[in-house]
This record gives C-alpha cells, sequence and structure tokens, in this order.
C-alpha cells in the first residue's frame, strides 16, 4: 500500500480526469485526494457534479494539525465517498478552496504526506491529484512519501516541450533525480504524432502507460457528463484499467522494498 502522485505540466491538460478513472478502476481501496495548489476543485466540479465539499478537505487537514492532532484518523474523517457503492473503499479527500491557500499549508505537507503513507495500515493507497506543476514545484514531503510520482503528458510538441522545461523542476527533488525508478510518464493518447518510445527516449523517462484519448468518454470523469453507451467497453476504460492494475502492482512492490 502506497502513494501515487499525478501531476501534469502546463498545456497538458488530462491529470484529473486520469485521477479519478485511476481511483475508479484501482484493485485496491484507494483515497483521492486533491492537492491542486490551483484550488481549481475540478473532482466536486466536475466528476462529482458540483457536490459541496460540506465543509470537509485539506483546510480542516490543517486546522487539526494546527491543534496537534494526528492525522492519518483525520483524513479518513475529511473524506467524501467517490460513489455510492459501499462494497468499494474508494474515497474522495476534496482540496483548497482558494488559490493561496497552499503557500500557507507549509509545514503541514510533512504530517500529511506521513499520515498519507500510514493509510497503508487502515488497507487504502492514495492518488494524489497534484494540478498543474507550478513553483516552486511539488511539496518535498509528498515527493518523499511517494512510491511513484508520474508526468502526465499528451504526445504531441508543446506537450512534449513544456514536459522537457519542468522535469528539470521535479528532479531537484532528490528522490526524483536522473537516475530514480520513482518518476515516469503517463501519456494521454500516443503517435499524435510521437511514440511511446520516441517520448521516453527524448525526455529521458520511462513511460509507464497510455491512457486512450477519448474525449467523449473522458468528458463523464473530467466534467460530469452523462455515461456514453458502451462506456465500461471504451478503450478509455480498457487503458484505465490496464494502468491501474500496473500501478497498483509496481506501489506494491515499492513498498515491499521499504519493508524489506
Amino acid at each position: 500500500m502506497a502513494v501515487l502522485i499525478l501531476v501534469s505540466s502546463s498545456g497538458s491538460p488530462g491529470v484529473t480526469t486520469l485521477a479519478v478513472g485511476l481511483a475508479l478502476t484501482w484493485p485496491r481501496p484507494v483515497i483521492l485526494a486533491d492537492c491542486d495548489p490551483g484550488a481549481h476543485q475540478s473532482v466536486l466540479a466536475g466528476f462529482l457534479g458540483g457536490r459541496s465539499a460540506q465543509g470537509k478537505g485539506l483546510i480542516r487537514i490543517a486546522e487539526a494539525h494546527r491543534d496537534r492532532r494526528p492525522l492519518r484518523e483525520v483524513v479518513l474523517d475529511q473524506c467524501e465517498p467517490l460513489v455510492d457503492d459501499p462494497t468499494h473503499r474508494r474515497l474522495f479527500l476534496p482540496g483548497f478552496t482558494k488559490p493561496g491557500s497552499a503557500s500557507h499549508f507549509g509545514g503541514v505537507w510533512v504530517d500529511l504526506a506521513e499520515a498519507f503513507e500510514r493509510l497503508s495500515d487502515a488497507g487504502y493507497d492514495v492518488i494524489v491529484d497534484a494540478g498543474r506543476l507550478v513553483e516552486p514545484g511539488l511539496p518535498a514531503p509528498l515527493v518523499e512519501h511517494a512510491a511513484q510520482t508520474c508526468l502526465v503528458l499528451q504526445s504531441n510538441l508543446r506537450s512534449l516541450m513544456s514536459a522537457r522545461v519542468h522535469l528539470s523542476t521535479l528532479r531537484d527533488h532528490v528522490r526524483l533525480g536522473d537516475a530514480s525508478s520513482a518518476l515516469g510518464l503517463v501519456l494521454v493518447g500516443e503517435s499524435d504524432p510521437y511514440s511511446r518510445a520516441e517520448i521516453g527516449k527524448a525526455l529521458a523517462v520511462p513511460v509507464l502507460g497510455v491512457l486512450a484519448n477519448d474525449r467523449r468518454a473522458a468528458a463523464h470523469l473530467s466534467d460530469g457528463r452523462p455515461r456514453p453507451r458502451k462506456f465500461d467497453r471504451s478503450g478509455l476504460v480498457s487503458s484505465l484499467h490496464h494502468l491501474a492494475g500496473l500501478l497498483a502492482a509496481k506501489l506494491q512492490r515499492s513498498a515491499e522494498l521499504v519493508r524489506s
């Protein structure tokens, strides 16, 4: 059980679609945590159709941290169901409500990252939707406690050039240095016009998988639009199941290496 970070570079949409899709297809109990510093509330406004956070989320976690309360149970208490199926433990942790809030989160990240990792004791993996990468980069404690960080990009030149610029920021973290296996790429679509092999070689980062670029099906996950007919048999859902299995297995291996 471990932590997965998903982040995109500017000009590369798709990170929230991927985060929601993975949370819905993840083979183990999972918490989707909205840690986007831009406070876009993308999951609440999109997949959850404008649902209110009911005052829950990262702001309450900051208050608990100020009161020196252990954060693992606070995180669980601040989560909402991602789906209405009680047989699947798929939870959602709402994010920031104001764009400037992330800059004041400061030392909270250290204890929150540790709490995310300790949620393995309750049987949960954590998928962090970090939104688009902005200065000063990802919170260092999140990166240090994550088993895997994935940069999400499309297979076109604009996305490739943006990713090249932002990868230097990611590699500033010791854990994500040039030789690290903890950093990988996920493509939204392929061969438009570049293949995964070309992108992996150009960026010197392994491509872990490809999300099918099916905009109609993706709109259900990103914008809460009605499920298209045959959604469950779409290329998007098929690629999500494949990615979820691959990444969950990779996280499990990382967690076992840490314990050994």
